[in-house]
């Protein structure tokens, strides 16, 4: 998950992920809609009126173009409630959410009244806005338009402020591309410490450009060209045809000793184990590499390596390796592909001996009445140390740790072993959670969640239930999970989503990341509050863990 910059800002969205959907009917391929039970009604609350902002807090910078929205309670459902003079729904429990324009530069505040009877509440609530880039054009927020809103000033204002927006494009394409036109290597650099312990629990992570997504996953120890360095980062090479950029402080310096040998693959040999079958690939040294899966295989690419494999011994009884091939893609460019008898389960990336060694998991034997009975689940309630904050102060950790425990109940009743990542509500930190998983040797994880929208989103668009998924041997998963999830739950179907969030890239097991409501959603909020819809929260993502185990059963 991502870190955000603002500290004020995780309180709304550290779980900020959902896009926009498409409206319009779901295809028929997809999941069958089916209405739970409606949402638990909003609970009447009738106290002094106070009016608290959980978001925007006070002084807190938006990043909206021209609308956002607000939210918070009033402490009574009979109050009334204006914001900047628009009348503002007040739930039955004080809660309150509004999707308005953003208050005018060069002092930007929300005015709140709210009023019961002949009792009246005044606040003012200051924000802030980003400062102007150079060279941009600033445009003021929206306003109702009047007799002096002329068309031809609107449309003028629009095309200069499309022009500032394409400008600033174009400078950055030249300073990308001034940063990846080719360099001669300056050095060698060393990622991470060769000393990490001896699986992929530590990985060091490469970018496409500084700053940009986490793409590669490279074992510690792995030495590369080095190219150039940054502010906070390090442009290394994978091989003549590719670079990278990795953290400055994981790239250490190691040009004084001698340049790595060259990098070139040797006979190969599959060997069974107790969870499946690994494949050892001799290379002298620790290569940066590539994994992708297919439907049927799993593929290598291993940069900066010369194939030279001649024999490749199989395992005599192999039920998950059909065959492996290699082929030099360029002169510096090998690729292994493991084709597999079926679908990629799990797998790890380790270096053992002189070798780079993939460990392929077996599926687990399921039981067709009882699907779930001898594995091992993975359960995570999402966060803290960071979580979104509901308008009456439901903190996401405390309702997630409510359906966590409440989901190993469910799971052990139907025969599983649960292994929690946390069942206190004292932090856990983000990368221990997969690693306690792997350690387990879980045959699955689920991380619950509760959602929220970023700036400038209309919260009022499409709050509903999403599942996420990393890795291709998850989605199969992702999708029983948010079936499951959809059923129970009774909201809008946001499907599932592909992201790259950190406890979804393991790959020794099936991963997903669920939203299963929207914590900012007063009614969803006030729910999310009740055992009822806990229950049912968990028993959606039970639901879909043993619709997925029982189709592994009938492969």
């Amino acid at each position: 998950m991502r870190t955000p910059i603002v500290a004020a800002l995780v309180l709304v969205v550290s779980c900020a992920r959902t896009p926009i959907p498409v409206t319009g009917p779901a295809p028929a391929t997809g999941p069958v809609a089916v209405r739970a039970p409606a949402l638990p009604a909003v609970p009447e609350v009738d106290g002094p009126i106070a009016i608290r902002i959980v978001y925007p807090q006070s002084g807190q910078t938006i990043t909206s173009r021209d609308s956002n929205f607000i939210f918070g309670s009033v402490g009574s459902g009979k109050a009334t409630l204006r914001i900047n003079g628009t009348p503002v729904r007040v739930y039955p429990n004080g809660a309150f959410l509004a999707f308005l324009p953003n208050p005018p530069a060069p002092s930007p505040r929300y005015e709140l009244v709210a009023e019961r009877g002949g009792e009246s509440v005044r606040v003012t609530h200051s924000i802030a806005y980003p400062p102007p880039r150079a060279g941009a054009v600033l445009t003021p927020a929206p306003q109702p338009a009047g007799p002096a809103a002329k068309p031809e000033a609107l449309a003028t204002s629009r095309a200069d402020t499309l022009a500032a927006l394409v400008t600033r494009l174009e400078s950055r394409m030249d300073s990308l591309h001034r940063t990846l036109t080719r360099e001669e290597p300056i050095g060698w650099v060393q990622l991470g410490t060769a000393n990490a312990a001896a699986d992929s629990d530590r990985t060091i992570i490469g970018r496409p450009i500084p700053g940009g997504t986490y793409k590669w996953f490279f074992l510690p120890g792995t030495v590369v060209p080095l190219v150039s360095r940054g502010e906070g980062f390090a442009r290394v090479r994978l091989d003549r045809d590719l670079d990278v950029f990795v953290d400055t402080l994981d790239a250490r310096d190691v040009s004084a000793t001698a340049a790595p040998e060259r990098r070139v693959t040797s006979n190969m040999k599959l060997v069974p184990n107790a969870n499946g079958t690994d494949v050892v690939i001799p290379v002298g040294q620790r290569p940066p590499y590539f994994v992708e899966e297919t439907d049927h295989a799993i593929v290598l690419t291993l940069y900066g390596v010369r194939g030279n494999t001649d024999l490749i011994n199989y395992a005599s009884a192999d039920s998950l390796v059909r065959t492996v091939e290699w082929e030099q893609l360029s002169a510096e460019r090998a690729r292994v592909t493991v084709n597999l008898r079926s679908a990629p389960y799990g797998y790890l990336v380790l270096w053992e001996q002189s070798a780079l060694v993939l460990k392929l998991r077996a599926s687990p034997r399921i039981d067709h009445g009882s699907p779930l009975r001898g594995l091992t689940i993975a359960v995570d309630p999402g966060h803290p140390p960071i979580g979104a904050t509901g308008p009456t102060g439901l903190w996401e950790p405390v309702a997630t740790l409510a359906v966590g425990m409440r989901l190993k109940t469910i799971l052990e009743e139907r025969g599983a072993r649960v292994v929690m990542t946390r069942t206190t509500p004292d932090a856990v930190a983000l990368g221990e959670r997969p690693i306690i998983a792997r350690r387990a040797n879980a045959n699955a994880f689920v991380s619950i969640h509760l959602n929220a929208y970023p700036d400038g989103v209309n919260p009022f668009v499409a709050p509903g239930t999403g599942t996420y998924f990393f890795r291709a041997q998850s989605e199969p998963l992702a999708r029983a999970v948010q079936r499951g999830m959809v059923a129970r739950l009774g909201l809008q179907d946001l499907g599932v989503n592909y992201d790259n969030l950190a406890v979804v890239r393991s790959t020794w097991y099936p991963a997903v990341l669920c939203e299963g409501a929207f914590l900012m959603i007063p009614e969803q909020e006030a729910a999310m509050r009740t055992p009822e819809y806990q229950e049912r929260y968990a028993r959606g993502v039970a639901d879909g863990l043993e619709a997925y185990f029982r189709s592994l059963g009938t492969r």
